[in-house]
């Protein structure tokens, strides 16, 4: 009767082997024969390693003053300097990239004394505890120009919008 027992158990553990695969082939067979299954998981892999890739690179970010006084301070310098790329460091790290070419462009066109004057003339017109506000306004205190600066996760003030 062990005998039998014996070889009821491996019998059992064979088919039940088998039904699994089955599953897994039937199931492995209609993931790789649809293409938006396929498609939108390998989308969503790389929309991850974007996210974790810009996630370091806020956590390596330690550009930025204090206040917002220093931060626009540290980018007129840069600007002076002519060294566009670090200027561009003083930005929120989403836009660091269009800011830097528009930077480099003004550079190569012999403006970039322009773009210095225009953040040499800006005042603050607003600033609480995590945004600050500075403008440039006609005589007739119509606002012609306005960057807003933000904190960043670090307290660090950046460069939000242009």
């Amino acid at each position: 009767m062990s005998l039998l027992n014996k070889h009821f158990w491996k019998f059992f553990a064979g088919l039940l082997a088998i039904v699994v695969l089955g599953f897994l082939v039937i199931y492995g067979a209609d993931f790789y024969n649809n293409p938006r299954i396929l498609r939108d998981w390998l989308e969503a892999r790389k929309t991850q390693k974007q996210y974790e890739d810009l996630k370091k690179l806020y956590e390596a970010d330690t550009y930025g003053g204090k206040t917002p006084e220093e931060t626009l301070a540290l980018f007129i310098d840069a600007l002076k300097k002519g060294d566009t790329d670090l200027a561009a460091k003083y930005v929120f790290i989403d836009d660091q990239e269009n800011v830097r070419a528009d930077l480099l462009q003004a550079k190569t066109t012999g403006n970039l004394n322009k773009v210095i004057e225009r953040f040499l003339s800006l005042r603050k017109s607003k600033l609480n505890e995590d945004e600050a506000w500075f403008v440039i306004t006609d005589e007739n205190r119509v606002i012609k120009y306005e960057i807003l600066l933000g904190k960043n996760q670090k307290g660090l003030w950046k460069i939000l919008e242009l």
